[in-house]
């Protein structure tokens, strides 16, 4: 293991099979993504906003009528 386990839990199930569960502490690893994506909120006053911070505003229809 990476490291001392903080806490251990034993599950026994019905089946008489045993299962152990270990919390560890270990270092993150950062990975760079190969295709990076953003998420986007949709709304009414402002039509899009991506969550790299960008925003997109809803046009504006009143020159339709």
């Amino acid at each position: 293991m990476p490291s001392d386990p903080s806490s251990v839990t034993i599950i026994k199930d019905c089946a008489n099979n045993y299962f152990l569960s270990f919390v560890v502490d270990i270092e993150p690893v950062q990975v760079e993504a190969k295709n990076p994506s953003i998420g986007i909120d949709l709304g009414i006053k402002t039509f899009a906003v991506m969550s790299d911070g960008r925003e997109v505003h809803s046009p504006d229809y009143s020159k339709l009528d």
